[in-house]
């Protein structure tokens, strides 16, 4: 949709004492909806004026900031501005310094007849995935894969001669025993990291791997 050209944004005081102005109603919400995205523990209408009473006002400075800059794309994502109306914006109080740039696109790679960026996201679907199954998906591509991690931990090497004994377990069985994941019993994936090599033996970047599982 589109915003009416008589649409005009109106600057509004934040005032965390007053509960007819539903100002805390609101910083709530969304606190917690971002505290259930990231599994951090959520909190009532008390306890988030408490929190917001004792920010110390650099911090409040410098946030406020950068929420009306992100507040800023955002009506140009729902007003369906062009690509060039968006900008990067880098910002110092201290000299003060803001020095706004347009967004440059990611970086695309292209192999045989596949192309993505880091934006991507890979998803591979199977309950009793193997080890065996993931790289396999993976030589399909023409891709050889040599090590795979979850988290900081690496749970499968070419390089190590132990692995092997691995490659006939489900995926999910090998995170939760050697990298310890501990997945939410919401969570239908877990994520990997997939180091992967072409046909010269190069290095290639490939985006995130997620294993559905459910």
């Amino acid at each position: 949709g589109e915003l009416d050209a008589k649409f005009r944004l109106e600057p509004i005081t934040f005032e965390k004492d007053d509960d007819t102005n539903h100002h805390m109603e609101l910083i709530t919400s969304m606190a917690n909806l971002r505290a259930r995205c990231y599994s951090i523990q959520e909190v009532d209408k008390l306890q988030a004026k408490l929190i917001a009473g004792r920010i110390i006002p650099a911090i409040a400075t410098s946030t406020a900031v950068a929420t009306g800059l992100v507040c800023l794309e955002l009506l140009k994502v729902i007003g369906g501005a062009k690509v060039e109306a968006y900008r990067n914006t880098f910002g110092n109080l201290s000299l003060p310094l803001f020095a706004m740039a347009e967004p440059i696109p990611p970086k695309v790679f292209k192999y045989k007849d596949m192309s993505w960026s880091l934006w991507d996201r890979w998803i591979i679907e199977g309950v009793d995935l193997t080890v065996q199954g993931l790289l396999d998906w993976f030589t399909a591509k023409g891709l050889t894969p040599y090590s795979i991690s979850a988290g900081p931990s690496l749970v499968w090497n070419s390089l190590f001669p132990k692995h092997k004994e691995r490659l006939g377990k489900p995926v999910l069985e090998v995170v939760q025993t050697f990298a310890k994941l501990e997945i939410p019993a919401d969570r239908k994936h877990f994520d990997l990291v997939v180091a992967v090599e072409d046909d010269d033996g190069e290095d290639i970047d490939i985006p995130l791997v997620s294993v559905k599982f459910k």
